[in-house]
């Protein structure tokens, strides 16, 4: 029996989304992405608020994911 996985959350600054489709398309293709419980997009502080599974993997499938659909996300902390 595996053990459960306890959330983690990370918060990154996001640059060059400033809409809200933007929001939205970061939101979407994130909820995809394995290891990711939520995904919130702050346009006011432009950050991107990350509740996931711990792994490091998944932060850096974040930090992709939001470049390849044009944007930029740098990590800032992790709880």
């Amino acid at each position: 029996m595996s053990e459960p996985v306890i959330p983690t959350r990370a918060v990154f600054d996001l640059e060059g989304a400033t809409c809200t489709s933007c929001s939205i398309a970061i939101e979407h293709y994130g909820n995809r992405l394995h290891g990711v419980s939520e995904i919130v997009v702050d346009r006011q502080t432009k950050t991107i608020q990350l509740e996931y599974d711990g792994s490091a993997d998944t932060v850096d499938k974040i930090i992709a994911m939001v470049q390849k659909i044009g944007y930029n996300a740098v990590l800032r902390t992790i709880e």
